[in-house]
């Protein structure tokens, strides 16, 4: 029984972090390219395009998991590709939750070092867009780890999308959330505390390798 309860919650993990990791990896990207693409408007329009991105922030997970739902169901515009209540759907539902947090957190972040950046290139006289793209994300290595770690933190944190879109089968599509959700409900506190204590650590676990990671290549930067 301990042996298999074992089994059960490193399957889970296995796969929440694999949602998760997929989902706000593609929110990080993302975002990365959109603020690169719009850091090289005015400042007005970096504000209203934040201003927007911020509003979305608070959008309840639970508004978005039924949007997947709306376009993923069998009659819904996206009903053909058959993702409702599959991993995949989680990752839909979980890019989608990520991406403005990632979008807020780097739109700024963007404009300032990309008109830093720029300026210096003139003033040397290179024209290379490629050293340009090389140069901002080298600066921004720091902010860029920490709003990995904001849009993995906000995947694997969230309840609406995974218990809406993924339907919480057992085996399949059930994430840390929605069985601690789960379990609670059905009175199993032990191990839903249990799974809570694996969320709060893998979270803060993954926050620790992030960072490490990103002084390593800030430093590997700084060297070359």
């Amino acid at each position: 029984m301990y042996l298999d309860l074992n089994e059960h919650i490193v399957n889970i993990v296995i796969r929440s972090l694999y949602v998760s990791g997929v989902a706000s990896l593609l929110a990080f990207i993302t975002a990365i390219v959109l603020c690169y693409y719009y850091s090289g408007r005015s400042r007005r329009s970096i504000d209203l395009i934040a201003s927007i991105f911020e509003a979305l922030v608070g959008v309840p997970t639970t508004i978005i998991g039924l949007l997947v739902y709306y376009l993923l169901y069998p009659n819904g515009p996206l009903g053909f590709m058959r993702l409702l209540y599959t991993p995949y759907a989680i990752i839909i539902g979980q890019f989608l939750v990520a991406l403005p947090i990632a979008v807020v957190s780097l739109i700024r972040q963007f404009y300032n070092v990309r008109k830093r950046i720029r300026e210096l290139i003139l003033s040397l006289g290179l024209q290379s867009s490629r050293v340009e793209i090389i140069l901002v994300l080298r600066e921004l290595t720091p902010i860029l780890a920490s709003t990995y770690l904001l849009a993995f933190s906000r995947c694997i944190g969230e309840l609406g999308v995974a218990m809406i879109a993924g339907g919480a089968i057992e085996g399949y599509t059930s994430v840390l959330t929605t069985t601690i959700a789960v379990q609670t409900s059905m009175g199993n506190f032990e191990e839903a505390l249990v799974l809570g204590l694996v969320l709060i650590s893998l979270t803060l676990l993954t926050a620790i390798l992030i960072k490490s990671l990103s002084k390593i290549l800030a430093g590997a930067f700084h060297y070359e």
